[in-house]
C-alpha cells in the first residue's frame, strides 16, 4: 500500500485498540505514551495483518492492576472479533484464571501438565502445578496461614539434572524420577501430567 494508505490503516488500528485522538497521536514518539498506551500500540501492530493466532508474551508486565484489566479485556475482545486464537504466555495465575480455556504448565522448558482451566485450578496433578497454586493467596484464605514457597532453585538449563527436571525440588520424588524423565500421561480424556505418580493414581481408580 502507499504511504498515505499505510497512515490511514495505522490510524484505524490505533482507534481500534482504544488510543484516543489517533490522527494526532500517530505522530507522537514512544516516550509520549504511558505504559498502557504503548502496550495498545504494540497490540495494534500485532493485529495489523489480521493474524489467525495472536501470541501475547507477558502482556501485562509492569502495568498497574487497572491498566492490566483493560489490556486483557482488549485482547479478549480482539480475539473474539477477529476469530483468532490467543496464545498467552504468563507467570500470572490470576491472568490465566481470567483468560484461558486450556492451560499448559511449563517447568524448565518442558510441558508438565495440560488441562482445561477449571480442571487445572481445582484438580492439579503435577507436583509443580500444585506447588505453584500453593504459592498464591486466595481471597478467602486465612491471612494467618503462611504461603508455601517452592523449595530449592530452578535448574541451570545448560546442564539440567537427570530425570525429571522438577525432581530435585519435588517433595514426592522417587528414585525413578531422578533417573528417568517423565512424559505426559493421561489423567483423563482432556487432562495430562508428566509425573510418575499419575500412573499410580490411575491404577487405583
Amino acid at each position: 500500500m502507499s504511504r498515505a494508505q499505510a497512515e490511514r490503516k495505522a490510524i484505524e488500528l490505533l482507534a481500534r485498540v482504544g488510543v484516543a485522538n489517533p490522527e494526532q497521536r500517530i505522530h507522537d514518539y514512544p516516550h509520549h505514551f504511558s505504559g498502557g498506551m504503548r502496550q495498545r500500540v504494540l497490540i495494534a501492530a500485532a493485529i495489523s495483518c489480521s493474524p489467525s493466532v495472536i501470541i501475547a508474551d507477558e502482556p501485562t508486565t509492569a502495568l498497574d492492576v487497572t491498566v492490566q484489566a483493560k489490556i486483557l479485556r482488549l485482547l479478549h475482545d480482539l480475539q473474539r472479533d477477529m476469530g483468532a486464537a490467543l496464545l498467552l504466555i504468563t507467570h500470572d495465575l490470576g491472568v490465566v484464571a481470567a483468560m484461558a480455556d486450556e492451560v499448559l504448565v511449563m517447568y524448565a522448558g518442558r510441558i508438565v501438565e495440560r488441562a482445561d482451566v477449571d480442571t487445572l485450578f481445582h484438580n492439579p496433578r503435577h507436583p509443580y502445578t500444585k506447588a505453584l497454586l500453593a504459592c498464591v493467596a486466595g481471597i478467602e484464605d486465612d491471612h494467618r496461614t503462611p504461603l508455601e514457597p517452592i523449595g530449592g532453585s530452578a535448574p541451570d538449563l545448560r546442564s539440567p539434572p537427570p530425570g525429571c527436571r522438577f525432581g530435585p525440588r519435588c517433595p514426592s520424588a522417587q528414585d525413578i524420577c531422578r533417573r528417568q524423565d517423565q512424559t505426559l500421561r493421561s489423567v483423563s480424556s482432556d487432562h495430562d501430567a508428566a509425573c510418575v505418580l499419575v500412573e499410580t493414581e490411575l491404577s487405583l481408580v
